[in-house]
């Protein structure tokens, strides 16, 4: 069964990947020890996260990939609810009820 697979191999692929390496950055939120500061549920810990996203070198791909995939909570600094970027945390909650003047 092996051979078979042997037989599909290109080596093209393989010198590409040499050539030109993936390179090795860290994310800023790899590891960070509270993962819910990027799921913010009031403004601070919104902050917060926007913060640590600031500084990080891999930004603009993390919104990207928050974008395209339709994530929530806060991806490259900014907080997506479905893949759409929105201005402030939501209350949980039901929203208030508001009468016809």
């Amino acid at each position: 069964m092996t051979t078979k697979y042997n037989d599909m191999l290109d080596t093209k692929g393989v010198t590409v990947a040499f050539d030109f390496p993936t390179p090795q950055v860290a994310w800023t939120c790899a590891g960070y020890d509270d993962p819910d500061v990027f799921d913010p549920v009031d403004s601070d810990t919104l902050a917060l996260a926007q913060s640590l996203c600031g500084t990080c070198a891999v930004r603009d791909v993390c919104l990207g990939l928050g974008t395209s995939r339709g994530e929530w909570g806060v991806w490259g600094g900014v907080l997506l609810e479905a893949g759409k970027p929105v201005d402030k945390v939501r209350q949980s909650g039901r929203p208030r009820k508001v009468t016809a003047a």
